[in-house]
């Protein structure tokens, strides 16, 4: 499970990285999510998701985000232990 863990923490620093890459003011670095815990990566993750399926008039930016957050956190969800929403 550990494995599973790691590998949706680098698919989750990676696809908020490449936002962050595109709006630096508006998503955080990678030092910054890097130093996050799991459960803390995880949490954020899952808020952005929420956050970003509730907003009207997604540009390529978040749709793309939230694409990739979708795929990432329901592979996670399916990990033993593991909740999409919380």
């Amino acid at each position: 499970m550990e494995d599973d863990i790691d590998q949706n923490r680098f698919a989750l620093i990676s696809a908020l990285t490449e936002a962050h890459k595109a709006r630096p003011d508006d998503y955080p670095s990678a030092g910054t999510l890097v130093e996050m815990s799991d459960e803390g990566l995880h949490a954020y993750a899952v808020g952005m998701l929420q956050l970003l399926e509730g907003a009207p008039g997604s540009d390529s930016v978040e749709t793309a985000l939230q694409q990739e957050l979708r795929l990432i956190l329901r592979e996670t969800s399916k990990a033993p232990n593991m909740d999409v929403y919380g």
